[in-house]
């Protein structure tokens, strides 16, 4: 449609004055219509892997964090045996030497 119209108007426009300035007119709203045509998709690819690209940052991001907290719980681990044990009693249910354990049951009666 836009090449069509571009033709219309190159053809009246020789029949007139100033046919010079309409066929450069026409010859940029010809170059602008193919661009947008070529490149329309292009700047909405572009926008969407920008995007893209600033989530996957934001995603390193908070993966290095994670790394360094967990560097630093390994070398706590190396180092600190009070640590150590205290992991060892809240996830393993471990006791220490020396270390009794009461278990105290619920004082109504079972049938």
């Amino acid at each position: 449609m836009g090449i069509t119209l571009i033709i219309l108007i190159l053809v009246k426009a020789q029949n007139r004055e100033g046919f010079r300035k309409k066929a450069v007119l026409a010859a940029l709203a010809l170059l602008v219509i193919g661009g947008v045509a070529l490149f329309g998709k292009g700047l909405l690819d572009i926008r969407r892997l920008k995007s893209e690209r600033d989530g996957i940052l934001a995603y390193n991001k908070t993966l290095e964090k994670e790394n360094r907290e967990l560097e630093t719980s390994i070398e706590i681990l190396k180092t600190d045996k009070r640590y150590i044990g205290r992991i060892a009693r809240s996830e393993l249910g471990m006791i220490g030497k020396n270390e009794v354990v009461y278990r105290i049951e619920n004082g109504t009666p079972r049938h």
